[in-house]
């Protein structure tokens, strides 16, 4: 065989030429006199024909099977204009081969790859992923995904910022999932851990002078595997800034999203610069701290104007009365209502209440334990209109909040009001610096414990951890949260107080963070960052529901 190999793309530009080809066997087409082959390589397929009077390739041709690994030589001929194949990149082209060689033969696959094998058993994919692989769906995963990747380090060389790789051994931290541990030879006993994430590290950075750190930071959690998280090991696009504000940081993470994402989709961002709410709004309006803002249909409080009022004792004796307005759906039926009854009772309500608005008051459901009166409040304060109905739920706070924002999304998919051509960005901002761990129901920090209260050290000055808030914040995107950063803590003080607040003595706080707190003793600048969830994003961008597919 003579030339040097080409892609099957490329045959395009070779017409009249010869070419070496090599790849797989992904289709054989038998016509006695002809026979056709496909085959395919990391660019693509293009067509070999095998013609008679090569009698000894053309017998071979014959037997080779799907999936097997060939090597051929020939001439780039134009297909006739009735032959052309519009679907193919090398449509117009054909390869008449006068040399072939079989590098190597293939057993049967276990399942086809000419499709998306979304049909195909999961474990059934992974087990032979290196097979799944070759499939052109995946392949172009892969292909869209390096062309990400680069936009996103070349932005951030053109931004001054410095790319620094972290150790991947090191001490356990607080970042909120089970470590991996690692046994060390040397010290016969003692464990390393997998960083959860470079957190301390890029502290310490700033510490160190660094003034713009990024890294696409490889980050190990035992974690339960979700549709939008990877078990095990995941990877971050992580920044860290020296001497920023919260806007500041916004803004970067903003101009590079802009900059880069359209390299992967042809999605249209919604609002840029993008809109904040805080944290409290975004439960109480959406009943998530990741909201979907694609669609309006927000949660109304109407504690205020309905507690103690009504004839309804579960309203009467909730801490919370919210509702939802379902535009026009006055037009459900009864099994409709019913089923997202049902929905709401599976996602921990005790029930799901609804009236419908006919007529500017209410008709069916609770409507006869509500008076004309405060019906008249709710439809004033909710907007609501006639033929809409309403949806009411009643309980805690936060509770009755995420229930309802559940119905809220269902609702959303259901009536078809989610634009998926669209990527609805939301910044969430002054979290709870603490929270009560639902597991151990105590004290706990409730974002990232490497954060800066507000009001400093002050802010520990009260009654109730709970009341305190941080300079911590998360970037939503279509109902993910795809980043969570913070202005950090600098201060060794405030650090101490702040593990001291949950119950760790100073002697555990030195044992557990003695790098971080020695060095903010050393003149550490005021910084903060944030890190992107490289795959979730990259999966919403892409329009793949699952992020092991991109993976």
């Amino acid at each position: 065989m003579s030339n040097e190999r080409i892609l099957a793309v490329e045959t395009k530009n070779k017409v009249g030429g010869s070419v070496k080809l090599a790849g797989w066997v992904a289709r054989k087409r038998d016509h006695g006199q002809l026979i056709f082959i496909d085959l395919r390589d990391w660019s693509g397929f293009v067509q070999l024909v095998f013609k008679p009077e090569n009698e000894e390739i053309f017998k071979t041709a014959k037997e080779i099977g799907s999936e097997y690994v060939i090597e051929v030589v020939g001439t780039v001929l134009e297909r006739e204009k009735d032959l052309i194949n519009e679907n193919l990149e090398t449509g117009d082209i054909e390869v008449d081969v006068q040399e072939m060689k079989i590098l190597n033969t293939s057993k049967p696959l276990p399942f086809p790859i000419d499709g998306t094998g979304r049909d195909i058993d999961e474990n059934v994919r992974l087990k032979y992923r290196y097979i799944d692989l070759r499939r052109r769906r995946l392949v172009n995963i892969l292909k869209k995904k390096h062309d990400f990747l680069l936009a996103v380090r070349n932005w951030f060389n053109e931004n001054g910022f410095t790319e620094v790789i972290t150790p991947l051994l090191t001490s356990t931290s607080p970042e909120g999932a089970r470590d991996f541990l690692v046994p060390s030879r040397i010290y016969p006993g003692k464990f390393f851990v997998l960083p959860q994430a470079p957190q301390q590290y890029k502290q310490l950075l700033m510490v160190g002078g660094v003034d713009k750190y990024f890294q696409i930071a490889p980050c190990l959690r035992d974690e339960d595997p979700r549709a939008d998280r990877h078990a095990g090991a995941f990877y971050q696009i992580d920044i860290e800034m020296s001497f920023p504000t919260q806007e500041k940081l916004f803004q970067t993470a903003e101009n590079l999203i802009a900059s880069v994402y359209s390299t992967v989709s042809d999605k249209e961002i919604v609002q840029k610069p993008f809109p904040q709410i805080s944290y409290h709004d975004a439960i109480d309006k959406y009943g998530s701290d990741k909201p979907d803002v694609r669609f309006d249909m927000q949660i109304n409080d109407i504690t205020d104007f309905v507690k103690n009022k009504t004839e309804f004792n579960i309203f009467n004796n909730a801490d919370a009365i919210k509702c939802i307005v379902v535009s026009n759906g006055a037009e459900f039926s009864r099994s409709q209502i019913k089923e997202y009854e049902e929905f709401a009772i599976k996602n921990g309500a005790k029930g799901l209440a609804f009236v419908k608005v006919v007529d500017n008051q209410f008709d069916g459901g609770i409507a006869k334990f509500i008076p004309d009166d405060v019906q008249k409040e709710i439809i004033k304060n909710t907007k609501a209109n006639n033929n809409d109905l309403i949806f009411f739920g009643a309980g805690k706070w936060k509770e009755t909040s995420e229930i309802l924002g559940e119905v809220r999304l269902k609702l959303g998919r259901d009536l078809e009001l989610i634009d998926n051509n669209k990527l609805a960005f939301i910044w969430i901002t002054g979290f709870p610096f603490y929270e009560i761990n639902e597991e151990t129901g105590e004290l706990d920090f409730g974002h990232n414990p490497f954060s800066m209260p507000k009001g400093g050290i002050k802010a520990f000055e009260t009654d109730d951890p709970l009341k305190i808030e941080s300079y911590q914040y998360d970037l939503a995107l279509n109902g993910y949260e795809i980043l969570s950063g913070s202005i950090r803590n600098h201060d060794p003080k405030i650090l101490l107080k702040a593990f001291e607040t949950i119950g760790y003595s100073e002697k555990e706080i030195l044992e557990k963070f003695a790098g971080l707190y020695n060095a903010f003793q050393y003149g550490a600048p005021p910084h903060g960052g944030w890190a992107i969830g490289l795959d979730r994003l990259f999966m919403v961008l892409i329009d793949e529901p699952n992020i092991r597919d991109i993976y």
